[in-house]
């Protein structure tokens, strides 16, 4: 959402870093959804929607951003909403997810364990 603070703080400090969106691109088909948008898309069903149905009556987006990671087959197999600390923590993400750590834990012991390492 535009008016949207931590949509914003994602775009300027986050997605805007190359590091970020070389990973992104290498490893992750990425679409744009405008939870307000009238524009049509077609869904993973292959069925006509608006972006704003898609969003909020599909998946149930009611605060933003939401960063949402499907399978090859439309399946939802990641989703946070908010923003994150930084571009680390979004790459972190992103390897949860390219990684298939989502298949065994959580993407917040995922983050504690990608931390503790560092600082070791």
């Amino acid at each position: 959402m535009d008016e949207c603070p931590f949509c914003h703080y994602m775009k300027i400090k986050v997605l805007n870093s190359a590091k970020v969106q070389d990973y992104f691109r290498n490893h992750f088909k990425i679409f744009k959804v405008d939870i307000e948008g009238d524009i049509e898309i077609t869904d993973f069903k292959g069925n006509i929607t608006t972006q704003k149905e898609f969003s909020t009556k599909q998946f149930r987006v009611r605060a933003t951003p939401v960063i949402a990671f499907f399978d090859l087959n439309g399946k939802l197999v990641h989703r946070y909403t908010g923003r994150t600390s930084g571009p680390e923590e979004f790459i972190w993400m992103g390897e949860y997810v390219a990684e298939g750590h989502y298949t065994k834990e959580r993407f917040t012991r995922f983050k504690r364990k990608k931390r503790k390492a560092k600082k070791s």
